[in-house]
């Protein structure tokens, strides 16, 4: 239990850091959660091809890493607004990139 506290506490830690430094460079707010959650998906991929399942890095890190809420938000708010076509293109590459990139290092472990 106390190394899944310390990996969700790194991984919020290691998100936010993400988020200054995609904010720093002025991309859209989006970006950083596209990415942390792409990366995310890429991690996960590899610890499942391999059949190491540590808890550290799977329940505590990524699971503080990654952020499906932040990304519901970020998506109502854009039809909130009315930009039905950014939020759900945002939805959907979202979850193609998560796929494909959890598939790929799934496949680069095996």
């Amino acid at each position: 239990m106390i190394g899944i506290a310390i990996g969700g506490f790194l991984g919020a830690i290691t998100r936010y850091l993400c988020y200054l430094l995609v904010e720093s460079k002025m991309w859209q707010p989006k970006a950083a959660t596209w990415l942390v959650n792409s990366t995310g998906s890429f991690a996960l991929g590899l610890f499942i091809g391999s059949g190491n399942l540590p808890v550290f890095w799977i329940t505590g890190f990524l699971g503080a890493f990654t952020t499906f809420s932040t990304m519901a938000l970020d998506v109502v708010k854009d039809l909130e607004d009315g930009k039905w076509l950014q939020g759900c293109g945002y939805i959907l590459s979202t979850l193609a990139s998560g796929l494909l990139l959890f598939s790929l290092g799934y496949v680069l472990m095996q």
